[in-house]
């Protein structure tokens, strides 16, 4: 091979590798890109003006919330305006600020958008598996969820699932204890009837709740 041969060779597999790294860059690039959610908000904001104040407002703040009560917010938006078709921009950014959030590997979103999904025939199949990606992350809720969707017909496997949330202090623990609660309360899922039993486990729901939210909010 002559010394021009080789170098044009040379030059080549430079070329593409440095080819291949530019196109690794920018498809990495795509995948990590921030989400811009501006024009769906300004729609959203659009469609807000035709709304009394104070609703108005209302809106504004769960979409646009910060917070550890985020989630819960955006869904919150979602559920009181997808039904309407005039409020259709604001459910669309609600959705759409979820599905970044969860497509970003937050969990916590996973679960959120996977309850926004299932609220529609359509799209509830798409909803279960985001439960499931959030469950595999360990998400508290989800693998609650997802354990309980599991043993539905399997009793005793359950009540001792349940059991075990119970001694969990996160939201499985506390979804656990209002199962206890209610089914004592209704006498269900082989828990005889017993008032005294439901209102303690209504009680010890509400307050691991209360300590969930407070250390939420300290954050």
């Amino acid at each position: 091979m002559t010394k021009s041969l080789k170098f044009t060779v040379a030059a080549l597999l430079l070329l593409s590798a440095v080819l291949a790294y530019v196109l690794t860059r920018s498809a990495d690039t795509k995948q990590t890109a921030a989400w811009d959610g501006a024009g769906l908000l300004a729609k959203a904001e659009l469609s807000l003006e035709g709304l009394p104040a104070k609703e108005a407002e209302t809106l504004r703040a769960l979409l646009t919330s910060t917070g550890p009560s985020r989630y819960d917010d955006r869904a919150g938006a979602w559920f009181k305006s997808f039904r309407k078709d005039d409020l259709k921009p604001v459910a669309d950014y609600a959705e759409a600020s979820l599905r970044a959030m969860a497509e970003a590997g937050d969990a916590a979103a996973m679960w959120h958008l996977h309850f926004v999904l299932t609220q529609r025939i359509a799209t509830g199949d798409e909803g279960f598996q985001w439960l499931d990606k959030a469950a595999k992350q360990g998400y508290p809720r989800a693998v609650f969820d997802v354990t309980k969707q599991q043993l539905k017909d399997q009793p005793e496997k359950l009540r001792a699932a349940m059991e075990d949330f119970a001694k969990r202090e996160d939201d499985a623990g506390m979804q656990a204890l209002y199962w206890f609660a209610y089914g004592y309360e209704k006498g269900q899922d082989g828990l005889p009837k017993d008032a005294a039993k439901a209102a303690d486990y209504r009680n010890r729901a509400k307050a691991l709740g209360d300590k969930l939210y407070a250390a939420e909010k300290a954050k």
